[in-house]
C-alpha cells in the first residue's frame, strides 16, 4: 500500500499543491472545528504564506469561512453537499437502507452500515435506536479497522491485513480495545469461521455490537453491517443467538442484490 501509494504521487499528472489544499481542509476535524492561521501552520506542516492562499481559496469557493472577530476559520455547510452527492449515487447505500430499516425494527437496536477506507471504517448509514448523542445519527464518521472493521477484514488476505493493522494508530479507546497484531488476527480468524464478528466495549463503554461483511455477487467485500446494544441487556450469548442470525441475514440480502 505505501509502495501505491508513492507510486501516485511520482506520477507526473499528480497535483501537489491540490494534495496540500485537501489536507488543509481535512484539518478541520472532530477535535479541530475552528482553526486560525497559526493553528493550521502547525497541524498540516505547511509554510504561513501557503496556508494563507489556500484559505482564501477555499473561502473564495464557499468550503471554509471566517469570523471577522475571532479570525477562526470553520467549514461550511457546502461541504455537506459532496458528501451527500456521494451517498445519493451509491447504490450500496441505496439497496441497504430498507433492509437496514427492518433489521432496527426486528432488533430494536442501532443499525450500521461501514465500509473500509485506508485503515479506517466510515459509517455510510446510522440508524440509532434511540437519539442518546447527536454524533450517534451522523454518517461519515470513522473508527479504526483494527477494533472496528474485523468483520470487513476478514473477507481480506492476511497479507493485506496485516498492512492495513501496521499502518494503524493502534492505540486503546477503552480499557477493553484490542490493540496487539496477533491477537486481532486471532480475532479475525474467529471471524472467518462464525461469518461474524462480536465486539465487547472496544470502541465504547457498555456497548456490545455484532457485525457481519456485504459481499458483492464477485465476492469482493463492500462494506458490514452492524448491530449494536447495550451489553447490560444483551450478553455476548444472547447477541450471538438472537443479532447474529439477523446481521447475517441482513447482509446476505444487501449481498445478493449489489
Amino acid at each position: 500500500m505505501v509502495k501505491k501509494e508513492k507510486t501516485k504521487r511520482d506520477n507526473p499528472l499528480f497535483v501537489a499543491s491540490l494534495e496540500k489544499g485537501v489536507v488543509l481542509l481535512e484539518a478541520f476535524d472532530e477535535g479541530h472545528r475552528r482553526l486560525g492561521l497559526n493553528d493550521l501552520v502547525k497541524l498540516t506542516g505547511l509554510n504561513k504564506s501557503a496556508v494563507q492562499r489556500f484559505l482564501h481559496t477555499w473561502v473564495a469557493l464557499g468550503y471554509l469561512s471566517k469570523n471577522a472577530e475571532t479570525k477562526l476559520y470553520r467549514l461550511t455547510p457546502k461541504v455537506m453537499s459532496l458528501g451527500y452527492n456521494f451517498l445519493r449515487g451509491e447504490r450500496l447505500v441505496e439497496v441497504a437502507t430498507p433492509f437496514l430499516l427492518d433489521a432496527r425494527e426486528r432488533t430494536g437496536n442501532s443499525v450500521y452500515l461501514g465500509t473500509l477506507y485506508d485503515t479506517s471504517i466510515i459509517y455510510l448509514i446510522r440508524l440509532p435506536q434511540r437519539l442518546l448523542l447527536l454524533e450517534g445519527t451522523l454518517p461519515g464518521r470513522r473508527v479504526p479497522a483494527f477494533c472496528g472493521g474485523r468483520a470487513f477484514l476478514s473477507c481480506l488476505d492476511d497479507t493485506e491485513i496485516l498492512s492495513i493493522l501496521d499502518r494503524s494508530n493502534r492505540s486503546a479507546i477503552t480499557p477493553y480495545t484490542i490493540t496487539d497484531i496477533d491477537e486481532n488476527m486471532r480475532e479475525i480468524a474467529t471471524v472467518r469461521e462464525k461469518g461474524f464478528c462480536i465486539s465487547q466495549q472496544e470502541q465504547l463503554m457498555g456497548e456490545i455490537a455484532v457485525s457481519a461483511p456485504v459481499r458483492d455477487l464477485q465476492g469482493v467485500p463492500r462494506a458490514a453491517i452492524y448491530i449494536s446494544a447495550r451489553i447490560t441487556e444483551w450478553p455476548p450469548d444472547r447477541v450471538e443467538s438472537e443479532l447474529a442470525p439477523i446481521a447475517l441475514e441482513t447482509a446476505g440480502i444487501i449481498s445478493r442484490q449489489l
